[in-house]
């Protein structure tokens, strides 16, 4: 408990008291011979170690005999104390190192939201931290917390230390208190960041993009870029990619890594050379790089299948800043007309792209599978390969469907056997129980300048899951062959879905009218079920509704199972240039092989490698969606007024989520603004009443509406309904 401190001054008495020894002074009684004791870095630290408990700014105020004036400048000492290490801090007290209770601290990364956030668990789940706690916190600070319970017995931290601010620069607002501007966050409060003088001419609200750097006094921010356009999409999009700790730029070190890496003349020797082979590629009209190509004939009845794979790993070395900027990224990003690459283009789009007509290292699964879409036998072996063709989906789905003619006879006879050897491999895995969906991928057409053309959504062509599925049977080979030779992986691996989910759906289907039981967590369960609902007037919804009753796939050092494909074992095996997991699968092969040795493929290590790469790969995903809606919205900015279409996709007790009719992108239309009735959320039924009128609306319902405002900062449109179109 703590003791409250004797004062150090007594007001009004103007007597000499000789048993207090008391000196009148301008009314106000002090101690005789009192000394007060200058403010001071070493003093503040000095009155903690003499305390032995945890003190506030008051107390020490009150130690010192400093009068309030110096309060600030206490403060600030005490948190250039704590950040440095040298003192300790919990919400808003101070102690030496060991006086607050350590039992259970714990480090990661922050995730932070408007008023509070979550410390990034490896393993675990995340937990949960306050408004007080998140105050001095920026995006993708790497802190350490101390862990307690919650008065409602959840997990929750407060902050110990900064361990390692997270990267700049920081999209930020303009903020003034007194004569002096200052910068917050944009989606966050605090904490306030002092501006630096610059040459910009700054206002209250303006959007500033700033580094942001420590100093005894705080945080302060250098302003790079002024923003006093806030529908400016280029800034939004830095903001995005900040926060979810995106890196854009390779260190020089990096690129001068690259340059020197060269492909030996020796370098086929030991490899198995496929260049007289026909092989050929098959992606996306506008890849910026090629890491898998196929081969595929006859023999003996069956089908001898080869994926060939860049081999990453013979340029990508442990150890190398190359490779620890990869690890760092974990994924390449992917935006509207351009990438963010894992590895830098010397790599991606030269030495390891296979482009067509160049010698280029792979690493290739070989695979007999027999008509019945059975592996008989794989084996795994480094090769040189030259690719004979490069194709577009596009392309070779015209070639399937008898649209477009093509000269070479090897490739022709090839591509067919490929669509035939499609048919094989869905059938022997939907009869695994793999949930096959296609709901559709919502694209941007884009023109010149990174200017959005339209906004469609795309089917799923043939020609792209022939090459998914071979490579989906790489990739089980792949994880065939770890499992046979280590104690643990790098594995991909999607968990059962939770019994709670599974009711939600179970309950969501009949209120849309629809018996669709799902009994038990098996993949066979909800393959039934995607088909009882597919191609029926709601299979939109329901299937969405299926889907998100799944849980995500991530990385693990231990295998699992794939769930949504019904697989026993899974791995991440074909993209090395986008992926590191990947690039840990071919090191761990390779070292079993004895062709390239790995340093580490011990069990921690392998986990750790898994959170960090699951997390990275969570982050690029939520600033491509987050990044594919801001130029959307910018977009229909153009359609502001407008009546349009829009379908009712869900309700909630404040209003409807609707997606456009014409462009598959959503926005909200809020009960509020109804002005016919005040309607109320049935959620038994799905449905949403007017309490006057008993006017119903219900998921599917097709409705006018006018798109009144849209937000870029927010990435939020909103809508009001069409009162002429439904008077």
């Amino acid at each position: 408990m703590t003791i409250r401190e004797a004062p150090q001054f007594i007001t009004r008495s103007r007597k000499k008291s000789k048993s207090q020894g008391l000196i009148p002074y301008g009314g106000i009684v002090k101690r005789k011979n009192d000394r007060r004791k200058e403010v001071t870095v070493e003093s503040v630290l000095s009155v903690i170690k003499e305390k032995g408990i945890s003190v506030n700014v008051k107390s020490v105020l009150i130690a010192l005999g400093a009068p309030k004036t110096e309060r600030s400048k206490i403060k600030k000492i005490l948190k250039q104390l704590a950040r440095e290490g040298s003192i300790e801090k919990s919400r808003n007290r101070f102690a030496v190192s060991g006086a607050f209770e350590r039992s259970n601290t714990i480090q990661g990364k922050v995730d932070l939201k408007a008023d509070f956030g979550f410390l990034l668990v490896e393993g675990g789940e995340d937990i949960f931290l306050g408004r007080r706690t998140v105050a001095e916190l920026l995006p993708g600070d790497e802190v350490e917390i101390y862990v307690k319970k919650s008065r409602v017995g959840a997990r929750e931290g407060t902050l110990k230390r900064i361990i390692k601010r997270g990267d700049g620069p920081f999209m930020c607002r303009v903020k003034m208190v007194g004569t002096r501007l200052y910068a917050s966050l944009v989606f966050k409060e605090t904490p306030f960041i002092k501006l630096k003088k610059s040459d910009f001419e700054l206002k209250i609200n303006d959007i500033v993009l700033i580094e942001i750097s420590e100093t005894p006094d705080g945080l302060a921010g250098e302003v790079i870029s002024h923003l006093d356009d806030t529908d400016n999409v280029e800034m939004h999009k830095l903001f995005i990619l900040n926060k979810r700790d995106i890196r854009q730029k390779f260190h020089d070190n990096v690129l001068a890594e690259a340059d020197k890496l060269e492909i030996p003349k020796d370098v086929i020797k030991g490899r198995v050379d496929l260049r007289k082979d026909t092989i050929i590629t098959i992606d996306p009209f506008d890849a910026k790089d090629f890491d898998d190509a196929i081969s595929l004939y006859t023999e003996n009845g069956n089908y001898m299948l080869g994926v060939h794979i860049a081999d990453v790993t013979h340029f990508l070395q442990e150890g190398t800043a190359m490779d620890e900027e990869a690890y760092e990224r974990s994924v390449s990003t992917y935006l509207p007309g351009e990438v963010i690459p894992m590895l830098p283009e010397r790599l991606s789009n030269d030495m390891c792209s296979l482009v067509e007509g160049k010698d280029r290292l792979t690493f290739s699964v070989f695979m007999e599978i027999n008509p019945e879409g059975e592996v008989i036998k794989y084996d795994i072996k480094e090769s040189v390969i030259r690719n004979s063709k490069r194709f577009a989906y596009e392309q070779v789905e015209d070639i399937i469907k008898g649209r477009l003619e093509i000269k070479d006879r090897n490739i022709k006879e090839m591509v067919f056997l490929m669509a035939e050897l499609k048919d094989v491999l869905r059938k022997k895995m939907l009869e695994g129980g793999m949930v096959d969906f296609d709901l559709g991928e919502p694209i941007l057409l884009m023109g010149d300048g990174f200017q959005v053309r339209d906004i469609r959504r795309k089917m799923g062509l043939d020609s792209h899951k022939l090459i998914e599925y071979c490579m989906i049977y790489a990739n089980v080979c792949a994880a065939d062959f770890i499992t046979k030779n280590y104690s643990a992986g790098m594995f991909r691996i999607h968990p059962q879905p939770v019994e709670k989910d599974i009711m939600e759906f179970n309950d969501f289907a009949a209120a849309m009218g629809y018996i669709v039981r799902i009994k038990k967590p098996e993949s066979k369960e909800f393959q039934a079920a995607a088909a009882k609902i597919k191609g029926t007037d709601k299979s939109i919804f329901l299937e969405r509704k299926l889907l998100r009753a799944m849980q995500l796939a991530r990385y693990s050092e231990v295998n699992q199972g794939h769930f949504g494909l019904a697989l026993k074992k899974y791995t991440h095996f074909t993209s090395p240039i986008r992926r590191y997991a990947d690039v840990v699968v071919h090191r761990l092969i390779k070292n079993k092989l004895g062709t390239q040795s790995m340093k580490d493929t011990d069990k921690a290590y392998l986990k750790g490698s898994a959170y960090d790469i699951s997390t990275h790969e969570e982050n690029s995903e939520k600033a491509e969606n987050d990044i594919f809606r801001l130029y959307a919205l910018n977009f229909l900015k153009e359609k502001l007024g407008d009546t349009l279409e829009v379908i009712i996709t869900r309700i909630t007790k404040n209003g409807f989520v609707v997606e456009l009719a014409q462009y598959p992108v959503e926005g909200f239309m809020n009960f509020d603004a109804m002005r016919d009735d005040y309607y109320l959320y049935d959620e038994s039924r799905q449905m949403a009443v007017g309490r006057r009128t008993k006017k119903i609306f219900k998921l599917g319902d097709k409705i006018s509406a006018i798109i009144v405002k849209i937000t870029l900062e927010t990435l939020k449109m909103e809508l009001e309904i069409d009162e002429e179109d439904h008077a």
